[in-house]
C-alpha cells in the first residue's frame, strides 16, 4: 500500500480550496468565495483554547430533525402567524438532508472565529447557496441542546413574517427579521451542511443551505401538502416529500 506524504496531502488540500476561486461561482456577489484558499484549520485569532467541534451522526440527526419537524409544521398548515391565522400548506416541501460539501464550506466561515455572514459560499451543484449563523457564550449547555436553541431562535422569526412575505420575499429591513425563518422553510432547499466552533468565550454555528432567499420570489409554492411531490410523501415528517425527491437548486 502506498501512503500519501505530508506534502501530497497539503497539495490535495490546496487543490480542494483553489477550486472555489473560480469567478463563475460568485458571479453576482462581491468579495471572494469563503473557501477560496480558505481556512482548513482554525485561525490563529481563535486563541489557544479554540476547538472545532465534530458534528457526529447524533448532532447531524438533531440538526436535520429540528429543521424537518418545523418544515413539516409549515407544510401541513399548522404554523400560525397571528391568532387564528395559519400559513398556507406547501405543495412540494422537500425533506432536508445532509451535504458534506456545504458543511465543509460552512467550516471555512466558522474557523475564522469572527461572527458574520460570508459573501459567497456557492458550489457547482448549488450556485445560490444560503446561510444561517448563530453565536452564544459558552456555557454548560450540551452541544445538542445549544444547537436546538439556535435553530429554535431562527424559526421563531415566523412571528415577524406573514403570507405576503412568503409569497414575495421582500428586501429592506424586514429581511433581517424574517430571513432565518424563511431560509429554514424554503421549498427549493433540500440540502444542509453545518459547522460548530468553540473559541474564547463563544460558540459560533454556521449552516449552509442548497438554496437561498431570493428577493421577489416565493419561499414556497402553496397547495395541498405533498400534492406536487413526485416521489411520494415522507411518513416520518408529514407534508414533506420523500427523501428521494430531487430539487433543482440551479433553476
Amino acid at each position: 500500500m502506498r501512503f500519501l506524504t505530508v506534502a501530497s496531502l497539503l497539495a490535495l488540500i490546496g487543490l480542494s480550496t483553489q477550486q472555489y476561486c473560480d469567478p463563475a461561482l460568485c458571479p453576482i456577489l462581491t468579495g471572494p468565495h469563503i473557501a477560496c484558499n480558505g481556512l482548513t484549520t482554525l485561525s490563529p485569532s481563535c486563541g489557544h483554547d479554540a476547538q472545532e467541534i465534530y458534528l457526529d451522526p447524533s448532532l447531524v440527526a438533531i440538526i436535520l430533525d429540528e429543521h424537518n419537524r418545523r418544515r413539516s409544521q409549515v407544510a401541513t398548515g399548522q404554523q400560525s402567524y397571528a391568532p387564528g391565522a395559519f400559513y398556507s400548506q406547501a405543495a412540494r416541501m422537500a425533506t432536508l438532508q445532509w451535504d458534506r460539501e456545504l458543511a465543509n464550506i460552512a467550516a471555512a466561515n466558522a474557523r475564522r472565529c469572527t461572527f458574520g455572514h460570508d459573501t459567497c459560499r456557492n458550489t457547482y451543484s448549488f450556485p445560490y447557496a444560503g446561510q444561517n449563523i448563530a453565536i452564544s457564550t459558552n456555557s454548560r449547555v450540551s452541544n445538542g441542546d445549544q444547537i436546538k436553541r439556535w435553530i429554535d431562535s431562527w424559526y421563531a422569526e415566523y412571528r415577524s413574517a406573514n403570507p405576503g412575505y412568503l409569497a414575495n420575499f421582500p428586501g429592506g429591513p424586514v429581511l433581517f427579521s424574517i430571513g432565518h425563518f424563511t431560509q429554514m422553510v424554503s421549498d427549493r432547499t433540500d440540502r444542509i451542511g453545518c459547522s460548530l466552533v468553540s473559541y474564547q468565550s463563544n460558540k459560533v454555528f454556521v449552516c449552509n443551505y442548497s438554496f437561498s432567499n431570493m428577493l421577489g420570489q416565493p419561499i414556497y409554492v402553496t397547495g395541498r401538502a405533498c400534492s406536487m411531490c413526485r416521489t411520494g410523501c415522507n411518513a416520518a415528517y408529514p407534508g414533506l416529500c420523500n427523501t428521494n425527491e430531487v430539487v433543482d437548486a440551479r433553476a
